[in-house]
């Protein structure tokens, strides 16, 4: 649980995942104009997300597409609820 808190505590990889959230698949350089960061530091975010188990990716050509693991979302909704009762 301690590494997903890690990872979503990141403004940029939430953005990310909000970008990805309705279905989408996209490429790094697309993700990276969306959230005015440049191509290496999205690429880190985007590796975290991923070993953490939010995002898949394919490679396209030259580029690499991401999108979010499906029922994705649904978890999501599922955490936040659990840490809304998590007393601390």
């Amino acid at each position: 649980m301690e590494k997903i808190y890690r990872v979503l505590g990141g403004r940029k990889r939430i953005e990310i995942i909000r970008l990805l959230i309705d279905g989408r698949e996209l490429s790094v350089g697309g993700i990276a104009k969306e959230i005015h960061l440049s191509h290496t530091a999205t690429s880190k975010h985007l590796v975290m997300l991923r070993q953490a188990g939010f995002l898949d990716r394919r490679q396209a050509g030259f580029e690499a597409r991401y999108w979010l693991e499906d029922g994705l979302a649904s978890e999501l909704a599922i955490l936040v609820k659990l840490i809304r009762q998590t007393k601390i």
